[in-house]
């Protein structure tokens, strides 16, 4: 018997395994031929072919489906034939009944689930499908084979082995038949989408699913693969390899996991145990004793899931740390173009997924592979302790309880979301009305605003009544479905003590084994829609982690040490997204070290491109920009960074004290570092002045100073940084000429030894530059001296002259006020 044996084992488990795998394998290998793509998938265009092709898809899936609607029914007097003979009275040695019930009721299963219509669509049979129906006809044929050659070794009826082979054909029949449905359809498809472009063609037995266009993930859509797939980004930190105590404290809590699976296992073992030892005149203590133990043991409450509760809050928290920085970290290391496009709010949302991530872990570690777990053991210990009939019932009635639940989550998920839906509507309707009161009693419209409410009211209160219902069905089929399970495991019970096959002690551990599973099956539900929840919005702090930089540093790049400040354009040709509009068209000039340079034109020009590409926030796109001879790009970008200090034209300064935003350019330097520096800067007196001195708070963005004070604090911190070379971006620009006056003072001093490249609005601040630089549409127009421009009268000269002129009419209005 053991070649039947193994044959019927193997039917479900060939039909479940191979499915999973070709499902796996044909995700992964389109995923990768998606990367590869670089022309339009099939969903781009919709066209009369696409309607031909989805009208053929809905054909052969009706076709299929009732095809596997006869499989199933062909099933069925199989297994009420077996089941008869088996009550009947079986001889020893004779057919493998629970075997054959076993697999036979799993395939059946496998095939009803089919049935049942597809919450997120129209069902369309895959090459996935269509192989483990290859498989299913190959085993139902060695299973036929094997009646046949094993017919004077099976103690049966002969009429049984006859009917079972005949069914058996017929279910054979059924799967060629739907095989060779999946296959012309494919042909179909291929005839139908021949005219259409080559990335919309399908070939033999691909994926069958009519194209679908991109739409937002929800808890009910995403796919396992996906998140698994994405999620691999994350898994080096999930363990703690910065700790080895956390890392130890992992495997203790893993332990202790385990430990509770095997008192869930003894707790119903050890009550058999008792009531088998209860009798008259007898008090086993011993046994009383160990089932109380295990009992206060048991569970999450119990002194075991306690204990690693509380060895897992550090571990948890650790990771939380490790996700967080890491996401942190590398949002502050990608580059200005990201944080340009990107909203603040969306950003930082995203950055407080850690959490998320942290409860899927927990969830999933704790709760759902653990409850999974006990019902794996529960059904090896059914099938080597009991009977491999108890195994299936088991195996059913949990599979059967899963997959209902998260099948009927997924019109409740909809039904919820519907629900949310009206009833933001219905908010809106009554805010509305509220809001514009004087409109609705000048028009006299209380009457039909009501009315109007009350519409939206009754629409609510019809999407209410469908998800209470929804939940009530769930109810009513989980309690169901554990009625069957328990009516099942009752009655085979009976019927083997009754046949002196089994002991009330072991009828007792079943039942209470089986009830045991009940309550982390009741949770299922949530914790299934939880997980996914969970995923979804840890899925936003995936997306940071693949955003890329456009600025990459080289492996080999080299360090600048002892810069001297030497700087040097090269031809320099540079545009944002729009490529055919350059914001620098091949742009050379050179600042010696220790000099003064000034870039000026109009808005647009691209004077603070050049300052962007100088302090790397852009590489490039033709040319290159040199410090002391070397590319920028060979350079170290820290060591680079480091080398240069800026002044910008709108200083925003942390929500801290003014001696935090000082330091932060130096973090080691001394106080009397920072009042030296302020003075440079003429801000220390004005420091002095405010109450808390150095330790006032400059409110958000440092809007509690001045702006002249803000732009002196970033004079100062320049200073503290110390750096060769010193980018000033319009650094006086929007401030009065007192102010003015002060800044230019103070950047007198800052500028004096170092390498200064400054873009100047105002003219009137750059007359003593080495070179100054007039940049038009991206190039340069002109280039010298302020006197040698003026004398050029070009373009400078102009600027100059428009501005004099409009700040002495601006004198002249003023004094005569």
């Amino acid at each position: 018997m053991t070649g039947l044996n193994v044959a019927f084992y193997l039917y479900p488990c060939g039909l479940f395994a191979t499915l999973a795998a070709s499902e796996s394998i044909d995700y992964f290998r389109t995923r990768a031929r998606r990367q590869k793509s670089a022309g339009p998938g099939p969903a781009e265009a919709a066209s009369a072919n696409d309607k031909a092709a989805d009208a053929t898809r809905r054909l052969y899936a009706r076709l299929i489906w009732l095809c596997q609607g006869v499989l199933a029914i062909l099933l069925l007097p199989s297994i009420v034939l077996v089941i008869r003979d088996a009550v009947a009275g079986p001889q020893v040695g004779g057919f493998p009944y629970s075997a054959y019930l076993a697999a036979h009721v799993a395939v059946m299963l496998y095939f009803l689930a089919g049935l049942l219509p597809n919450p997120d669509g129209p069902w369309s049979p895959t090459a996935s499908h269509c192989y483990s129906w290859l498989v299913g006809a190959l085993l139902e044929a060695v299973i036929a084979a094997l009646f046949g050659i094993q017919r004077s070794r099976i103690d049966a009826p002969p009429e049984l082995l006859d009917a079972l082979a005949a069914l058996g054909l017929a279910r054979i029949a059924a799967l060629v038949v739907m095989i060779a449905l999946l296959v012309r359809r494919q042909y179909a498809l291929r005839s139908s989408l021949a005219s259409s472009t080559p990335g919309e063609r399908q070939g033999l037995l691909e994926n069958g699913h009519a194209p679908a266009r991109p739409k937002p993930r929800d808890a009910q859509d995403s796919g396992w693969l996906d998140y698994i797939a994405g999620f691999r980004v994350l898994f080096p930190y999930l363990w703690p390899n910065d700790s080895r105590l956390y890392q130890a404290v992992v495997l203790v809590c893993l332990v202790l996991l385990i430990c509770q699976r095997v008192v869930n296992l003894m707790v119903p073992l050890q009550l058999g145990v008792l009531v088998k030892s209860l009798g008259y005149g007898r008090i086993p203590y011993r046994d009383m004793v160990l089932y109380v133990v295990y009992r206060a043991l048991q569970g999450n409450q119990g002194a075991i899931g306690a204990a690693r509760s509380v060895l897992w809050i550090p571990v948890s928290q650790s990771l939380f740390r490790r996700l967080s920085c890491a996401a942190f970290e590398h949002v502050l290391g990608l580059s200005l173009d990201f944080h340009l496009s990107k909203k603040i709010g969306e950003v930082t949302s995203a950055l407080s997924r850690g959490a998320a991530m942290n409860s899927f872990l927990e969830n999933f570690v704790f709760q759902v592979f653990p409850m999974i777990f006990d019902i794996f053991v529960a059904g090896v210990l059914f099938f080597v302790k009991y009977d491999a009939f108890y195994t299936i019932i088991v195996f059913s009635i949990m599979w059967s309880y899963i997959f209902l639940t998260i099948y009927m989550a997924k019109y409740r998920g909809r039904a919820r979301r519907d629900m949310a839906l009206k009833s933001r509507e219905m908010d809106a309707v009554k805010t509305d009305a509220i809001m514009a009161y004087e409109t609705v009693q000048h028009n006299c419209a209380v009457g039909p605003e009501t009315e109007r409410f009350n519409g939206h009211v009754v629409i609510y209160q019809r999407a209410e009544r469908l998800v209470l219902w929804s939940l009530n069905g769930l109810n009513l089929t989980q309690s169901s479905i554990f009625s069957v399970g328990t009516a099942m495991l009752v009655a085979v019970s009976a019927y083997k003590i009754s046949k002196g096959q089994q002991t009330v002690p072991e009828f007792v551990t079943l039942i209470a084994y089986f009830t045991q599973l009940q309550a982390p099956l009741n949770f299922f539900g949530t914790y299934y829609t939880m997980l996914q929840n969970n995923l979804i919005e840890a899925e936003r702090m995936l997306d940071l982690f693949k955003e890329t930089s456009g600025v990459v540093e080289k492996p080999d790049a080299t360090e600048l040490v002892n810069p001297r400040g030497e700087v040097e354009f090269r031809d320099v040709k540079f545009a944002y997204q729009d490529k055919t509009k350059p914001a620098l068209d091949g742009i050379s000039f050179k600042v010696a070290p220790g000099t003064k340079t000034a870039i000026v034109g109009e808005s647009g020009s691209g004077k603070s491109t050049c300052l962007k590409l100088l302090f790397r926030f852009y590489d490039v796109d033709g040319g290159c920009i040199a410090v002391d001879g070397h590319d920028i790009r060979d350079l170290q970008l820290d060591s680079l960074r480091r080398a240069i200090g800026v002044v910008p034209q709108d200083t925003v300064l942390f929500n801290a004290t003014i001696m935090y935003n000082l330091l932060y350019a130096s973090p080691t330097a001394t106080e009397a570092d920072v009042h030296e520096a302020c003075k440079a800067a003429n801000i220390h007196e004005r420091i002095m002045e405010f109450p808390d001195q150095y330790e006032t708070k400059v409110g958000e963005r440092g809007l509690k100073l001045s702006g002249g004070e803000r732009q002196r604090v970033a004079i100062a911190r320049a200073i503290l940084k110390d750096a060769r070379i010193l980018l000033l971006d319009e650094a006086t620009a929007s401030l009065d000429s007192h102010t003015e006056r002060q800044i230019q003072d103070a950047l007198e001093r800052v500028t004096l030894g170092r390498t200064t490249v400054t873009i100047a609005h105002r003219l009137s601040t750059i007359t003593t530059s080495d070179q100054i630089v007039v940049l038009h549409k991206g190039s340069i127009v002109e280039r010298g001296t302020h006197e040698e421009l003026l004398a050029r009268g070009g373009r400078y000269h102009a600027m100059w002259e428009k501005q004099t002129t409009a700040e002495k009419q601006k004198t002249e209005k003023a004094s005569d006020v």
